[in-house]
């Protein structure tokens, strides 16, 4: 098959790639026939299936987090960019390589920031919910006699459930700390949210 880019036969799993790997050059159409080494090959098919083929799929998760390895692919695929600087197709080839595994590494980091995120956005609805539900409220009645009931609601203000949802439920004793609750206070306002209703 042609390879639009640069006229060359083969494919990524084809030791024929430009070429074949190991021995001379020679012409072809114009233009060198470049001949990639066993290194750079299969540094080519380790970063397609254990960090491309992740970062397209969406397994981010699957991304090995050697980094050493990490280097080491990346360090022979910009040598290799470098070396083939005078050969368009090898060149780009080898600068999307070294995007490519640059990519699914920066994937994986922020794959692990979102994960902690989820985790602490759930621990605080669970606690918000459990101020809501008046985990922390001591009953004012411990028993009601007949048919007298009561039953009290604790709905926090926009003001501190965005407090709480920012910076955590304040320390028993200490309290909402005052510049921090000005702060969300003005995004509050400054936002169109009845800070005090909702």
């Amino acid at each position: 098959m042609v390879n639009p880019v640069g006229g060359f036969y083969g494919n990524m799993t084809n030791p024929s790639l430009f070429g074949g790997v190991g021995g001379g050059s020679g012409g072809s159409g114009g233009q060198s026939n470049y001949i990639i080494t066993d290194a750079e090959l299969q540094c080519l098919l380790t970063i397609q299936q254990m960090y491309t083929a992740h970062l397209a799929n969406r397994t981010y998760e699957n991304i090995p987090v050697d980094y050493t390895k990490y280097l080491q692919l990346r360090e022979v695929a910009n040598n290799a960019r470098i070396k083939y600087i005078d050969n368009n197709a090898l060149a780009v080839l080898f600068q999307i390589t070294v995007d490519g595994i640059t990519g699914a590494i920066n994937a994986y980091g922020l794959n692990t920031l979102n994960i902690e995120t989820q985790v602490q956005n759930t621990y605080l609805q669970g606690v918000i919910q459990e101020i809501i539900n008046g985990v922390n409220v001591n009953k004012a009645f411990d028993r009601n006699v007949g048919t007298f009931a009561m039953s009290q609601n604790l709905t926090l203000a926009p003001l501190f459930r965005y407090y709480i949802g920012l910076y955590g439920v304040p320390t028993p004793g200490v309290g909402f700390d005052p510049v921090k609750l000005a702060l969300v206070l003005t995004a509050l306002e400054n936002s169109g949210i009845d800070p005090y209703d909702g």
